[in-house]
C-alpha cells in the first residue's frame, strides 16, 4: 500500500499542471520533472543524516501528497480550465487502431516488468547491488566495494528503485522505473514531433515507431537505465524546442535545465547526446538576446549543478575528480577521422541482423575492406573494448535480450526517411533537428570505444529519431505506405514483447525456433530461478552457500568478490531465509581505491563471523582465523574460528 505514496504525488502533480498547460501530454512531462527533482532532494537530504528508512520515506511522501492534494483542491478544483480544454484533434479509425496497438505493447511490457524478477547482468553486479547497500546503510554514501561502478555510475534510476524497494519491502516494482520511462518517451516523442512540424497523424506514427523499438521493448521490463536517460533527454529536447522562440526566463527554461540535470544524473551518455541540442539552444539564444543570454545560461547551469552536486562531491571525495570512471577506460585512445568512420560503421553494424550466414559474411568482408582502406584494424585495441571483436549480430536468442538486441527495421526506416527528406522541401527546424541527431551519434562514435553492447546505449538516439521518422512518413504522398509500415512495426514487435530472452512471456527462443510451451517462462518459473536466468550455473552454489549460512549462528556476513561478480542474489537469498535472521552484509578484502571506506562508519566496526568468497580463496586462506567450511565452485564459505 505504501508504494502508492510516490505515485499519488505524480498523479496530483499531473492534475495541477493539466490545469495550467494547454496539453495533457505536456503536463505529464512537467509533473515527471518536478517529481524527479523531489525524489532527488528527498534522497540526498535524508542521506546526509542516514535517515533513508521506511518511516522517514513514508512521512515525507505523505507530507508531499497532502500538500499537493491541498493545492489542487484549494486552487484548481473549481477551475473551469480543464472542462474548457477541448481538443480539435479527431482520431481516425486507423489512428485509433494504431494507438490500441501501442497500448497493447505498453501494457504487455508493463505486465512483464511487474511479474518478472530483475535479472539483468548489470543489475546483479552493480545496479541493484548498490540499492541494497544504500538501504542497509540508510545512506547513499560510498562504501567499500570490489566493483567500482556501484559507486561512480550515475545513480538516479537506482535512487527511484531504492524508494520503491523501501516502501514495498522488495524488488517487485524495480522494473517499473524503466517501464514508466518507456511510457514517458512515447508521450514525449509525440510532442517533439508536433514541435518539428507533424500533424496529429504524424504524432501517432511517431508514437508507434518509438513504442516498437526492439531494444526499448526489451529494456522496458528491465532495471537497465537507458530508457530512463532517454526519457530525460526527450524532456530536454522538447523544452529546447519550446524555449527557442521565447525571449525571457520562463517555466520552459527552468524545465529545460531540470531535465538536463536529471539526464546527467542518470547516465554519462547524456552529456554526448544532449550537447548538439544545447548548442542549438545557445546559438539560437545568441541571435535573439545577444550576450544577455548569460542570464538564461546561468539558471540552467545552477539547476544542473544543484541536481548533480551530491554525487559529484562523493566522487571528488573518493576519486579526486567529479566525473570518475574507476579503472575502466570508456574513451578511445586515438581521435582521428579514420577512428570516427570506423566506429560509425561498427556501431551501425550492431543493428544489422541478417539471418543468412552467406550475406552476413559478405557484409563483414566488405566492412573489413573498408577498414583496410581506412588504415585501421576492424577490432583495433585502441578503439575497441578489451577482449572483444567486431561481429555482426548472428545469434537469435541474443537478439532478444536487452544487452545486445539490434534495431534493424528502425535503422532502415531512419536511413530511408533521411533519403526521402532530402527530396522534400526543407524546413529549418526539421533540418537542424536532424543535424543534432546525427551530430550526437557521431560524437558518441568519436569519443567512446566500440563495445558489443553499444546497441543498448543507442536507445536515446532511436527514441529521438522516432519523431523525425514519424514526420517524414506522415508526409508521404501515398498514405497506405506509411500505414503499412506502422502495422508491420506493431505486428513484428510482438516477437520482442513475448519472447524476451531474459523475461519470456511465452516459451523462449531455442535453436532459432519457438520451443514447446513446456519450457520455462515468467509464469511457470520461480522468482529465485529467474534471478539466475542469465547465469544458471550460479544457482546451486549461491543457494547452497546461503542455506549453509542459515544453519550457522552468524548474522554478520562478509562478501569477498571480484570485479563484476554477481552480488545482488546473495542479498536476496540471505534476506529470504526461513529463520527470520537479520543479516548485516558488507564487502571485505576490497583491494581498490574504495577500500579506504572500510575505515569509515559504519564499515569500520564490521567484523564478519562468516565470509562468502567467489574465486578469492587465496585471500581468505591468508587469514588464519577463518576456515573454509563449505564449497561448491566457484563459491566458498569461511567461518570465523
Amino acid at each position: 500500500m505504501f508504494i502508492l505514496l510516490p505515485f499519488i504525488s505524480l498523479i496530483f502533480l499531473s492534475m495541477i499542471f493539466h490545469q495550467t498547460e494547454n496539453c495533457w501530454r505536456g503536463s505529464v512531462l512537467s509533473a515527471a520533472i518536478v517529481w524527479g527533482l523531489l525524489l532527488t532532494a528527498i534522497t540526498e537530504v535524508l542521506s546526509l543524516g542516514r535517515l533513508l528508512t521506511f518511516y522517514w520515506l513514508i512521512g515525507i511522501w505523505l507530507l508531499i501528497d497532502f500538500v499537493l492534494i491541498f493545492i489542487y483542491f484549494r486552487f484548481f478544483r473549481k477551475s473551469n480550465r480543464l472542462s474548457n480544454q477541448r481538443s480539435d484533434l479527431k482520431l481516425s479509425s486507423f489512428s485509433s487502431l494504431l494507438l490500441c496497438g501501442v497500448a497493447f505493447i505498453v501494457a504487455t511490457v508493463g505486465l512483464t516488468a511487474l511479474i518478472a524478477s530483475p535479472n539483468n547482468w548489470d543489475s546483479m553486479s552493480y545496479r541493484l547491488a548498490r540499492v541494497v547497500h544504500w538501504i542497509q546503510n540508510h545512506s547513499v554514501a560510498y562504501y567499500p566495494t570490489s566493483y567500482l561502478p556501484q559507486l561512480y555510475q550515475k545513480p538516479w534510476s537506482e535512487f527511484t528503485i531504492m524508494h520503491f524497494q523501501i516502501l514495498s519491502g522488495g524488488d517487485h516494482f524495480a522494473n517499473l522505473v524503466q517501464w514508466f520511462s518507456m511510457v514517458g518517451c512515447i508521450i514525449g516523442v509525440s510532442l517533439i514531433a508536433k514541435q518539428i512540424g507533424a500533424d496529429f497523424r504524424g504524432q501517432v506514427l511517431s508514437a508507434v515507431i518509438c513504442a516498437t523499438i526492439p531494444m526499448g521493448i526489451l529494456q522496458g521490463s528491465s532495471t537497465q537505465g537507458d530508457y530512463v536517460v532517454s526519457f530525460w533527454l526527450v524532456c530536454f529536447v522538447y523544452y529546447v524546442l519550446l524555449a527557442l522562440p521565447e525571449r525571457k526566463i520562463s517555466a520552459n527554461l527552468l524545465k529545460l535545465g531540470a531535465s538536463l540535470g536529471l539526464a546527467f544524473f542518470t547516465k554519462g551518455t547524456s552529456y554526448i547526446y544532449a550537447f548538439p541540442f544545447f548548442v542549438w539552444f545557445l546559438v539560437s539564444g545568441v541571435k535573439r538576446f545577444g550576450w544577455t543570454l548569460w542570464k538564461q545560461f546561468l539558471w540552467i547551469t545552477l539547476l544542473v549543478i544543484v541536481i548533480n552536486i551530491g554525487h559529484e562531491i562523493r566522487n571528488i571525495d573518493l576519486f579526486g575528480r567529479p566525473l570518475a570512471s574507476g579503472e575502466e577506460k570508456y574513451s578511445n585512445d586515438v581521435f582521428t577521422i579514420s577512428v570516427l568512420l570506423s566506429n560509425i560503421i561498427r556501431n551501425i553494424g550492431l543493428h544489422i541482423y541478417i539471418p543468412s550466414q552467406f550475406v552476413r559474411n559478405f557484409i563483414e568482408g566488405l566492412i573489413r575492406l573498408i577498414h583496410q582502406f581506412l588504415g585501421i584494424g576492424i577490432s583495433d585495441h585502441r578503439t575497441t573494448w578489451p577482449d572483444t571483436e567486431f561481429r555482426l549480430p548472428s545469434d537469435l536468442p541474443s537478439q532478444l535480450a536487452e544487452d545486445s538486441a539490434p534495431n534493424t527495421i528502425h535503422l532502415l526506416l531512419i536511413i530511408g526517411t533521411i533519403s526521402l527528406f532530402f527530396k522534400q522541401k526543407k524546413e529549418n527546424k526539421l533540418v537542424i533537428y536532424l543535424i543534432c541527431l546525427i551530430s550526437g551519434f557521431s560524437l558518441f562514435c568519436f569519443i567512446l570505444r566500440w563495445q558489443p553492447w553499444h546497441s543498448r546505449l543507442h536507445l536515446p538516439i532511436f527514441v529521438l529519431f522516432s519523431a523525425f521518422v514519424g514526420v517524414i512518413l506522415s508526409r508521404l504522398l501515398y498514405r497506405k505506405i506509411a500505414n503499412s509500415v506502422a502495422l508491420i512495426l506493431i505486428l513484428s514487435s510482438f516477437l520482442w514483447v513475448f519472447c524476451n530472452t531474459n523475461r519470456p512471456l511465452v516459451s523462449p527462443i531455442s535453436k532459432k525456433i519457438l520451443t514447446p510451451s513446456s519450457y520455462e517462462n515468467i509464469f511457470n518459473t520461480s522468482r529465485i530461478d529467474q534471478y539466475f536466468r542469465n547465469r544458471q550455473e550460479l544457482r546451486k552454489p549461491y543457494t547452497g552457500a546461503v542455506s549453509f549460512l542459515n544453519s550457522q549462528k552468524c548474522s554478520k556476513v562478509g562478501l569477498s568478490l571480484g570485479a563484476d561478480d554477481w552480488e545482488y542474489p546473495f542479498w536476496i537469498l540471505l534476506q529470504k531465509n526461513h529463520n527470520d535472521k537479520i543479516y548485516q552484509i558488507d564487502q571485505v578484502n576490497v583491494e581498490n581505491i574504495s577500500a579506504k571506506k572500510s575505515q569509515v562508519y559504519p564499515h569500520n566496526n564490521f567484523v564478519p563471523c562468516a565470509i562468502i568468497s567467489v574465486k578469492k580463496e587465496d585471500i581468505i586462506n591468508s587469514k588464519a582465523n577463518y576456515v573454509k567450511e563449505w564449497s561448491i565452485d566457484p563459491v566458498s564459505v569461511f567461518i570465523k574460528r
